[in-house]
């Protein structure tokens, strides 16, 4: 492929959706992403490497991956615990619901919807309240 082309193609594409994006080709940072989804009050990292039964350098280079593509942030609970990693927590941004929003109203049909014409797009789970995505303090 010639590179010139494929660079003059890809810059037609906004830098923040090839980055917000890029990350959802590996599955480990979909499955961290999508369990940070699912949890309102987010996840400290030795939670998520329970859950996942992996080993630390796993969970770090998926959870940096996120967190560089400005789908999930890392927080502190309070200002004492700034800077302290055991302290500090993982969640979904604004950018990573509404990316994950946008992909299920876009990818799949509405339940109204059977006929060949698309009217109403299916609601993300994780936008309807049936599973909920906030993150602490925001409503």
């Amino acid at each position: 492929m010639n590179e010139t082309i494929l660079e003059r193609q890809i810059s037609n594409v906004p830098s923040v959706i090839i980055n917000a994006t890029a990350p959802l080709g590996n599955r480990k940072a979909w499955a961290i992403f999508i369990a940070l989804l699912e949890r309102d009050e987010g996840l400290r990292f030795n939670q998520i490497r329970e859950l996942f039964e992996a080993e630390p350098p796993e969970i770090s280079r998926a959870l940096k991956v996120l967190t560089n593509a400005g789908l999930v942030a890392r927080q502190a609970r309070s200002l004492n615990d700034v800077g302290d990693a055991e302290a500090s927590f993982y969640v979904p941004t604004t950018l990573g619901k509404a990316l994950i929003t946008a992909l299920y109203r876009g990818l799949l049909p509405s339940r109204e919807d059977a006929g060949p014409t698309r009217t109403h797009c299916q609601e993300s789970p994780f936008s309807t309240g049936r599973i909920t995505a906030s993150a602490p303090g925001e409503e």
